[in-house]
């Protein structure tokens, strides 16, 4: 990966994220292959490429992309950026894209993706991605720059060696793209920061049907955030995570400076989608039963995400 811009990278899911990266590595001339299960979507990515909106300008980029990975083969880097439900599915499919030398970035929210990822026995070195980097997904292969956000890289556990330099190259291409990236010592915290903005946010502005802004106008919206963030706060200490400070105060304060963007947990639920509320709340809930640590707040509002998803999706 010395050369990295000449090399390859794939996209698995071209979903809002997905989209995103894929439009901001492009224009840097990074060669870029996306991989969506949906062939009828693949084939319209194929032929109409990835529009990028950001303020006022519009900026369109050709694109390859297939559900066939065996059309991609090979690559030195795998952005993983489907939802964390569709992993135990994706995963399989991912083989004709990995090798010793790959490096797999996983993109999830949550947490529930975590054990599945370490259970899958890959055959190249993953590490872990956590932004607070906001995109709408307006259309296929249409996607909105919601707001900036920084990035960090880190693997969860020890690495190969020579994995080390590929994820520092990564962070390097990303720079050269215009985003703020830093790779971590301790991914775990990082992921359970967002988490906790995470478990504040997502499921209220589906349950209200509102921008990220408009909770702070809601006093009940705003009870109930603070009050399921620190539940997952006090999981987060019981299991040793080292917090940032003040998690309510940053949950608000990304509230506040995302005010106009849509959370990807309300997108999926005007789509009639499958939500991460098990990856987010509902993790927060399982991790809070196993230690005997009450949180009523994130089980009211698993409870009313589950019943959205069982009034459209199908069993």
């Amino acid at each position: 990966m010395r050369d990295i811009p000449s090399h390859r990278v794939a996209i698995v899911g071209p979903g809002a994220l997905g989209c995103l990266l894929a439009a901001s590595l492009g224009r840097i001339g990074v060669e870029i292959r996306v991989l969506d299960h949906d062939s009828h979507r693949a084939g319209l990515l194929q032929h109409s490429g990835l529009t990028l909106e950001q303020g006022e300008r519009l900026e369109h980029f050709p694109i390859q992309a297939t559900a066939d990975p065996l059309r991609i083969g090979p690559v030195a880097l795998v952005l993983l950026c489907v939802k964390s439900p569709a992993l135990p599915q994706t995963l399989p499919s991912l083989l004709p894209l990995l090798t010793k030398n790959t490096l797999l970035l996983a993109w999830q929210n949550g947490i529930g993706h975590l054990p599945v990822l370490q259970e899958a026995e890959l055959p190249c070195s993953v590490a872990l991605a956590v932004t607070s980097l906001g995109a709408n997904l307006v259309g296929p292969g249409r996607v909105r720059f919601g707001g900036e956000g920084a990035t960090h890289f880190g693997f969860l556990r020890e690495a190969p060696q020579e994995a080390k330099p590929a994820l520092q190259e990564t962070a390097e291409l990303f720079r050269k793209a215009g985003f703020e990236v830093r790779v971590a010592e301790d991914i775990l915290a990082q992921i359970w920061n967002k988490l906790l903005v995470n478990v504040g946010i997502n499921a209220l502005t589906a349950i209200h049907g509102c921008e990220n802004g408009a909770l702070l106008g809601n006093p009940e919206a705003l009870q109930l955030m603070r009050a399921a963030v620190r539940e997952a706060v006090e999981v987060a200490l019981a299991k040793g995570v080292a917090i940032a400070p003040d998690p309510v105060a940053r949950t608000i304060a990304v509230c506040r400076a995302t005010g106009s963007n849509i959370s990807s947990m309300l997108q999926d639920v005007r789509h009639a989608r499958q939500t991460e509320i098990e990856g987010i709340n509902g993790a927060v809930l399982e991790e809070a039963r196993r230690l005997g640590i009450p949180a009523p707040v994130n089980a009211k509002l698993f409870a009313a995400i589950r019943g959205m998803e069982q009034s459209y999706l199908p069993g």
